[in-house]
């Protein structure tokens, strides 16, 4: 999703792009980062950490817990200016395109920090049983969202990158 925006941002910021289109990507990181993604994490993730001495507070669980926190307040600004553009406020195009540009740069950083600091660190942390408990609430977190939840947000990804390819 961040490569497609990114491809799109010129268009964003020059009001090119329909609002519903916009409100797909405000679904992406609402459902599919937040609600299924970071909701991992904090509920299954970030415990078994802890429960194995990692302090919630610190680095990486407090600072990673604090930037799913932000990026709800940011998507949830990104929404509103979207509102605002499609009741007809053209100057919403300049914000749209400011917090478009902050979601890319704010999530490339937050993916960084997990990728490197906190998967590395929870497969030195975490026991083989601990990583066989975490995979089974995964996969019953992922039977829970259905077959279809994937492929959806799969299609809202590959439907950003085709219309940032065209003219």
């Amino acid at each position: 999703m961040l490569k497609a925006l990114s491809a799109l941002q010129a268009k964003i910021e020059k009001g090119k792009i329909d609002p519903d289109t916009l409100i797909s990507v405000v679904d992406f990181f609402r459902t599919y980062a937040d609600k299924f993604h970071h909701a991992k994490e904090e509920a299954q993730l970030f415990p078994m950490l802890e429960k194995r001495g990692v302090k919630p507070k610190g680095c990486p669980i407090g600072i990673l817990h604090t930037e799913h926190e932000q990026g709800r307040v940011l998507i949830t600004a990104l929404n509103d200016a979207i509102m605002k553009s499609r009741n007809g406020d053209v100057t919403a195009n300049t914000t749209i395109g400011s917090y478009i540009k902050n979601v890319i740069n704010f999530y490339t950083d937050h993916i960084w920090k997990e990728d490197y600091l906190l998967f590395p660190m929870s497969k030195k942390v975490l026991t083989e049983s601990d990583q066989v408990e975490l995979q089974q609430g995964f996969v019953k977190v992922d039977r829970e969202m259905g077959d279809q939840f994937g492929n959806k947000y799969r299609h809202v990804v590959e439907y950003i990158e085709e219309i940032a390819q065209k003219n």
